[in-house]
């Protein structure tokens, strides 16, 4: 939720002092005040209230309720369709683009979600959950294959496909199956990470025999920090390049930052990872380059980069 204090001495409309502050339309906030998510002093407020010195200003996380009037409002950018069928596409993000906006302040960037809305009108969405489409998420920084759902039928499908990954992971987790049995998940995503090579990570990559699976609680930065949960990558390859190195990855579970908090934590934070590296404006040096899964019409697809 997004909190602002109203410190000015005259009186403003809200509906206009919003619009300025975040550079965003009047009736887009029409439409948020209408359905509570601005409150004023925790309380509900007209879109013509007027604002007084020391009012404080609720706004709800927006992205759970995004609908179509707020997304054709939205910057449109054209992002590259890979694989089309009837019942789903394969879209491949490129880096800067949100996969969807975490916050009101993220509503003028470039989006998937935007991007979806307007150019497919009828995705399917649970209420006004339009991020439906969308059955897994990539990082800002990330560029790489995204599967959007367009059906109710396959929506389900594609959940149980994501569930059934969950349960594999939960047993190996459990040490129920062997890294053999780990071959039948349904649905796998490889990445490719560069790292600079220091002594540290010499005694880690030297101490260590391929395949090797970092099984530890993933601890991400942001957006929520205390929310911990165990994480599985799987390091399938590293390419040493005089001081650099390659380190090709599968991840058995799909946590918000995984393979960089892993990575980091293993001394070898990726290459300008801002968050958990070096402090940089270069796109950092991770990924995504194959994903395979069956559909339901049991196509076996494979697609990479």
């Amino acid at each position: 939720m997004e909190k602002i204090n109203y410190n000015e001495d005259f009186k403003n409309r809200i509906d206009s002092y919003l619009s300025n502050y975040f550079s965003y339309s009047r009736n887009f906030f029409h439409h948020i005040i209408e359905r509570w998510w601005i409150l004023v002093n925790w309380k509900r407020i007209k879109k013509s209230y007027k604002l007084k010195k020391w009012d404080k200003i609720q706004i709800d996380n927006l992205e759970r309720y995004l609908d179509s009037s707020f997304l054709d409002e939205l910057p449109f950018i054209d992002i590259p369709i890979v694989l089309e069928k009837d019942d789903y596409l394969v879209i491949n993000k490129p880096k800067w683009v949100l996969s969807h906006p975490n916050s009101i302040w993220d509503m003028s960037a470039p989006s998937v979600v935007a991007f979806l809305h307007q150019k497919y009108k009828n995705l399917p969405s649970i209420g006004n959950f339009i991020r439906a489409w969308i059955i897994h998420r990539l990082d800002k920084d990330t560029d790489w294959f995204m599967i959007i759902i367009k059906t109710e039928k396959w929506l389900k499908y594609f959940k149980e496909l994501f569930n059934q990954k969950s349960i594999y992971w939960e047993k190996f987790a459990n040490w129920e199956i062997t890294e053999k049995e780990l071959d039948n998940i349904p649905i796998k995503k490889y990445y490719k990470a560069e790292v600079n090579i220091t002594n540290k990570w010499e005694w880690f990559i030297n101490s260590i025999n391929l395949p090797y699976f970092i099984k530890e609680i993933v601890k991400p930065k942001v957006p929520y920090p205390w929310k911990y949960k165990m994480g599985i990558t799987k390091i399938e390859k590293i390419e040493k390049n005089n001081k650099q190195c390659k380190i090709y990855l599968q991840i058995l579970t799909w946590r918000t930052h995984q393979i960089r908090y892993h990575l980091s934590w293993k001394w070898l934070a990726i290459i300008w990872d801002k968050l958990y590296g070096k402090k940089e404006e270069i796109s950092m040096k991770l990924t995504a380059y194959k994903l395979e899964f069956t559909d339901l019409n049991w196509e076996k697809i494979i697609l990479e980069i």
